[in-house]
This record gives structure tokens, sequence and C-alpha cells, in this order.
């Protein structure tokens, strides 16, 4: 019986698909995404007896949709246009419109430049050039495999090639071997750092494999000029190194012993060839990252639009099919193989296209499940409801932000944003004066302004919303909190005890808690009289729903209890900031 369910329901899945996306007749039917994923996990619910929980309500979905989607919740005004909406297409229809919103490449910004250059601090150290250049990208309709392209083959200066910087840290070279590692794990999910200096411990990885990976950079030249202000940042291409190293193969045995051992060694890296033990077709090592790209995204290698699926997956739902989700090996394995493959096929027949992707994984119902476990047997790979956990950095700052009044934080960050570039014109101006009385100290002297570059970079900033910049720049703080042992950045915002103590005592998160003409409190005051219709529009705002009847009841005898009601007030919207359900997505 509970076979012949799971196949009635897969016959369901598979008719609602063909009816959502109709096709002629010489055309082969393409299936919803949504409909491949609940199919999936149907069959493996049904057959281990796992009961899902049940669908999430409006408000629930309503502030999970935005979060996961724009990176923040969202307004009062559109919290209350949703809940009042009685289409029953809704739901399908805000998340198309959500994906196809510019907040949504800037959102896959934050979350891929985390993963693939680190958040950073400051506008000019590559991060945040880096998530405009994401975002643009992204907003423009590109192909994941174009932008992976991209990335691998960068080249320029950082104020027009901002993907270069994953070839710097801090504004220093990073060692080719480094970049080698590092693009193999955030690019395609295989770690194949560990064979840098001995065979990998459980993967047929040997040090040659490393090495021939490796060698596909070897043209690659990275500078920093920081004589410059700002520091020129570049990558070439050049033949340089592979001529040198063959120059020196000629003398070596001439060479002294411990000569002859260096030259043994940089050898190695003028031999690429990718995992599978293709080698480069060309002699031109200024050609060989082409070539590393199109091995990358080839139809060869699935991999890659494998891993994409999976983080992407991973993104909506909480966790991977596959998990780590950046270390595929022969140890670990999908919790769901068929539904993984099926996806990758999926996304590589509909040209790498992860905004149709993500949009198919949230309007599926196992996306849409109460965060409420129905069934205590549910396991998380059953994906059986939605997982809680904490907002991400960015998010919880959005969360924060979204607070504010929305006109004095504009005019804070263009101030903010104005003195950066203001100062940096103000000291070309004074070096250039002092240059040309002669009274420039001898450490100065060779310094030169480089002010087209500085304007490239004020453009890409200014392109950031106020917003936007404002909760990359706050995260990359806060994340530095909880960086581990390693200095890898947190992923999640509450997970240290410096992180609490950050945002409970923070200037910002009690400046927002106050009532003042043009905060939140201070608006709400102004639209309603009666306390019960001010708990409950700080609830809405906050947490986006009504106050439960106990906890109503609660708050009105607390803001009534004595002393200052507006401090009462205050107090209670603090308290509600404190809480796991605001700092929390579920």
């Amino acid at each position: 019986m509970r076979c012949s369910l799971a196949l009635l329901g897969c016959a369901v899945a598979c008719l609602l698909a063909l009816l959502q996306n109709p096709v002629s007749a010489d055309e082969p039917a393409v299936p919803a995404v949504n409909h491949l994923v609940d199919a999936a996990l149907q069959k493996v619910w049904e057959a281990e007896s796992v009961r899902p929980a049940e669908l999430s309500s409006d408000a629930e979905f309503l502030r999970r949709v935005y979060l996961d989607t724009t990176g923040a919740p969202p307004t009062r005004a559109e919290a209350k246009a949703f809940l009042g909406d009685t289409d029953p297409a809704k739901r399908e229809k805000l998340i198309d419109a959500l994906v196809a919103d510019p907040r949504f490449g800037r959102y896959l910004a934050d979350y891929w430049t985390a993963a693939i250059r680190g958040r950073g601090a400051g506008q000019l150290n590559g991060s945040d050039l880096f998530a405009a250049w994401f975002a643009a990208r992204v907003n423009a309709g590109a192909g994941f495999h174009e932008i992976w392209s991209e990335i691998v083959t960068a080249k320029g200066n950082l104020a027009d090639a901002p993907a270069i910087s994953v070839f710097f840290n801090d504004n220093e070279p990073r060692d080719l071997r480094d970049v080698s590692g590092h693009l193999s794990k955030v690019l395609t999910g295989v770690q194949i750092q560990c064979a840098q200096c001995h065979k990998h411990p459980y993967e047929n990885i040997e040090v040659a494999d490393f090495n021939g990976m490796t060698s596909f950079f070897i043209g690659a030249v990275a500078r920093v000029n920081n004589d410059i202000r700002p520091a020129r940042v570049t990558l070439t291409e050049s033949d340089e190194n592979v001529r040198r190293i063959k120059e020196a193969l000629r003398k070596r045995d001439s060479l002294p012993k411990d000569q002859q051992a260096l030259v043994d060694l940089y050898a190695q890296f003028i031999k690429p060839r990718t995992l599978d033990g293709k080698g480069a077709e060309s002699q031109d090592p200024r050609r060989w990252r082409g070539e590393l790209a199109r091995w990358l995204v080839g139809a060869g290698n699935r991999q890659t639009p494998r891993y994409i699926v999976n983080r992407t997956f991973a993104l909506a739902f909480g966790r991977g099919l596959h998990e780590p989700v950046d270390d595929f090996n022969s140890y670990t394995s999908p919790s769901h193989p068929e539904l993984l493959e099926t996806l990758t096929d999926w996304f590589v027949a509909q040209g790498w296209d992860v905004r149709r992707l993500y949009a198919g994984l949230l309007k599926s119902r196992a996306w849409q499940l109460s965060s409420v476990v129905a069934d205590k047997k549910a396991q998380p790979r059953h994906f059986a409801s939605y997982p809680v956990r904490h907002l991400g950095p960015e998010q919880f700052i959005a969360a924060i932000v979204a607070l504010a009044d929305a006109e004095d934080l504009a005019q804070a960050v263009d101030a903010a944003k104005r003195k950066v570039f203001e100062d940096a014109r103000k000291a070309a101006a004074e070096h250039a004066k002092q240059k040309e009385q002669g009274k420039l100290p001898d450490s100065e002297r060779r310094i030169s302004y480089d002010m087209e570059t500085l304007a490239k970079y004020e453009k890409w900033v200014e392109a950031m919303p106020d917003d936007w910049l404002l909760r990359r720049t706050a995260a990359a703080r806060y994340a530095r909190l909880a960086s581990d042992d390693e200095m890898a950045e947190s992923e999640s915002f509450t997970s240290s005890i410096d992180q609490a103590l950050a945002v409970m005592n923070g200037e910002f998160t009690n400046r927002i808690s106050r009532v003042s003409e043009k905060s939140l409190l201070g608006r709400i005051f102004k639209e309603h009289r009666a306390a019960d219709d001010r708990i409950k529009e700080l609830y809405l705002a906050l947490l986006f729903r009504e106050p439960q009847a106990a906890e109503l009841q609660r708050a009105l005898e607390f803001v009534n209890s004595g002393g200052p009601t507006q401090r009462n007030f205050e107090d209670l919207m603090f308290a509600l900031l404190m809480t796991t359900e605001f700092a929390t997505n579920h």
C-alpha cells in the first residue's frame, strides 16, 4: 500500500509539472523543480513512515521568504499587503517577484562572497567590490558557469575587474598553491589542499595531482603597488615564470645542490593537469587558466554543477543534500542521491540558472513546511520541517537596520561614504602641495596618487544601496567576533558570547529601541493611542505576527506596571529584539 501511495504521489507530481510547464508536441517536457523535490521527499517520508510538519502559516512564510531571498525581513507595509491578500497563488507570485528583485542578486552575492572571497573590512579591500560585481552579474542574468569562468580567468586592475580579488589576501598576492586549493574547494566542493605536501589521507589525490592543478595558475602574475594610493592591485598573464623555470632546468646540473632542489620544486608547476588526468592543449601558460575554466564548467565535469546545486539547496533548506557542502569525497554520500543528480541535470539543461533553481526550491511544499516538528522520528535528512537556524551576519544586521528610520540611515551612510573618498582626495591635494613646495618627507617622496582608480572605486561603492553597504560593513565586523582558531568567520550571528554582548550593548541596538520622532516606536506612538494596538504593531514590526493572547496580556501588564509608559515600551521592544524568534529564521 505504501509503495502504491508513493507511485501515485510521483504520478500526481509529474502531472502537475506538465500542467505548470506546457510544452509543444515536439518539445520535451521540463519538470518543475518544486515537483521534483516534493516527489522525491514524499517517497522517503512514506518509505520510512515519517510524518511531515504542517504547512507554514502566511506569517511564517512571509518572514522566511523575504529573509531567504532579500536577506532582510519585509517592511510593515509589505507584511500587511501580503497578509491581507486573498489570492490563493500569492505565495508563488511573491517568490517570483522576489527572485526577480535586484535584492536577490545582492543576497546571493553576500552568500557567495563570504564563501569565495571572505567578508573582509572596508570598501577598498576587494570584498565589497567582489560582492558588487557578483550581484551585478547575477542581476544581469549570467549563468553560474559564466560567473565561475570569469572568476578563474579574471585579470586586470581590481577597480576594473573585482573578480581578481580572489587572488589576493589583505591586499597581498596569495600563494598560487593557496589559490589552487581554495578555488577547488569553493568552486567545486573538492578539497585538494591536503595533497599540497603529501598524498591525500583518504582520497586518490597525489601531490602530483595538486601540482598539476596549481600549474594552470602559473601564468597569473599578481602584484600590489603600495607606493600608489589607493594601492594598485593588478593581475596579469605572463609566460615569464615558465620561461625562467625552463631556463633554470637547462642549467640545473651546473647549479649548487640547494638551488637544484629549488629548481626541482618549481619544475613541478609547469605541467598543468586536471584531476581527471587531462593535460593542457596549449604550450602558452597565458592560456592555461582559460583551459581550466572550460574544464571546470564543461559537459564532462558534473561535479561543479552538482556542487552549485547542493549549495543552493543548502541555502534554501539549511543543509545540503550532501554534507559537508564543500567536501565531496569517497567517504560521504548524499542523503538523496537521485534527487541531487536530477536537480543537477535540470540545472545544466536550464543554462546554470540559479535564479530559476532557487525559485523552484522555494515553491516546493517541503520548503514551505512549518518549523514545528510533527514527528519525533524525523531526522534533518528527511527535510520534514523547516529548520530553525540562526540568521546569517548580513541577515541579522539587515533585520536590525530595517527598524531604523530610512531617511536618517541614508543620510548617515552617504556621509560615511563621502568621507572615505573626501579624505583620500584631501590627502592627495596635501601631498601635491607639499611636493610643489619641496616639503615632502623622505618617506613620502615615492608615493603618488591615482585619482582615476579612486574614482572607479567610488563608482562601485556609490552603486551599492546604503542599507546593503551598511549591513555588509557591520556584518564583516561582527562575523570576526566569532572567528575560530583558524580565523574562519562565523556563518551565524549569535554563535559567540562576544557577538551577543555586542548586540545587547551596541549603540545602534539601543538607539532604535528608543522613542524618538523618526524611530519605529515614535511612529507607532503617533499612529496608535491604545496600548494594545501599540503592542500589536510592535510585534508585527519585529516578529511579523500578532501577539498571542497570553503574550498580549503580559505585555499590557508590563507597560502599565508603573513608571514612564514610553520607557516601558522601549524596554518591551528591546526584549523582543533579544528573543530567539527575532534572531532566527524559522
